[in-house]
């Protein structure tokens, strides 16, 4: 998959590129029919599907407190983008004098002179949800899209949004069920597991020395599910492992409750030795239970077992 950063570059393809628009946090189930619908038109009429983002959220830049937690990282987006067979990416950095272009000046920016005898640019659709919005201060909609489509050449499809229990789906409502521990509310609404990507460090050994050892992970995730245990899917090089996964403090231990959980996982059946320093990615699952304080690391250790029966009735 291409990836550019200009639409100058976009502009030199000989070919009807079809263009799906959103930010695409997640890349959850409505964004996939978007960009799902766009690479069938593209191969329809032999051209190329491409997807216009940004590299960061707007509001990172215009009111950086207000920004959201990400479901996704730049490169996790790319990645699902990719595997949904897009052909390329329209990768813009998101800047102050980008979002003060008008509608029509983000129009022009992105297609160049009105198609006039001859296009430009062969964009020949672009497809969007109802709720996309562009120019400064997001005056734009698909309506006023497909008004100027008609002086660039280029039609506009509002694609359907897709709904989960009778509302619409969308990134807030995934976090919503992430951060409130309703991991399979947010995988339907995503269309897969949610998963975060870290790079496995050294921990305290605490696991290793009651039986279960654990790769203890640190992560970029700013979206996290409430401290508990869960079954998980851990992928390694590649390969994917079912795990049993641990975020929190340690209460059994000793560690204080104002202590900045972590995350660590217990990879069932895994012989390929240690791995630290190597990047992870844990898929939640399931909430097995909730963070609790034993009375000794052997009850603890009781208990994992327990956790691990439970997670293996789901692999």
């Amino acid at each position: 998959m291409d990836t550019f950063t200009h639409a100058s570059q976009l502009r030199k393809l000989d070919t009807p590129i079809m263009l799906a628009a959103g930010f695409f946090d997640g890349v959850h189930k409505g964004h996939q029919e978007v960009l799902a619908s766009t690479v069938r038109r593209a191969r329809e009429v032999g051209g190329q599907a491409w997807a216009l983002t940004f590299d960061c959220h707007p509001l990172a830049v215009l009111a950086p407190s207000k920004t959201p937690p990400l479901l996704s990282t730049k490169a996790e987006r790319l990645d699902r983008l990719a595997a949904l067979g897009m052909d390329g990416v329209l990768l813009l950095p998101f800047t102050r004098r980008l979002a003060l272009l008008t509608p029509e000046a983000f129009v022009k920016w992105l297609c160049g002179e009105p198609a006039a005898p001859t296009p430009h640019m062969r964009l020949s659709e672009i497809r969007c949800g109802a709720n996309w919005r562009f120019g400064r201060r997001a005056e734009g909609t698909p309506e006023m899209l497909a008004s100027y489509g008609k002086a660039y050449g280029f039609n506009v499809v509002v694609v359907k949004y897709a709904e989960y229990q009778g509302a619409e789906i969308s990134s807030t409502r995934i976090r919503e069920a992430i951060c409130n521990g309703r991991i399979e509310d947010a995988a339907a609404m995503l269309g897969h597991p949610y998963a975060v990507s870290g790079t496995v460090m050294r921990g305290h050994g605490r696991g290793r020395g009651i039986g279960f050892p654990t790769a203890n992970i640190r992560t970029d995730a700013e979206v996290l599910p409430p401290v508990g245990v869960y079954a998980t899917r851990t992928r390694v090089d590649g390969t994917p492992c079912a795990s049993v996964t641990s975020f929190g403090r340690a209460p059994t231990f000793g560690a204080s409750p104002t202590a900045s959980p972590t995350l660590e996982t217990h990879l069932l059946g895994y012989s390929g030795g240690e791995f630290y320093g190597r990047p992870v990615e844990v898929s939640f699952l399931r909430r097995l239970r909730g963070e609790q304080a034993f009375a000794s690391p052997a009850d603890l250790a009781a208990q994992i077992q327990h956790d691990i029966q439970a997670a293996r009735r789901l692999f």
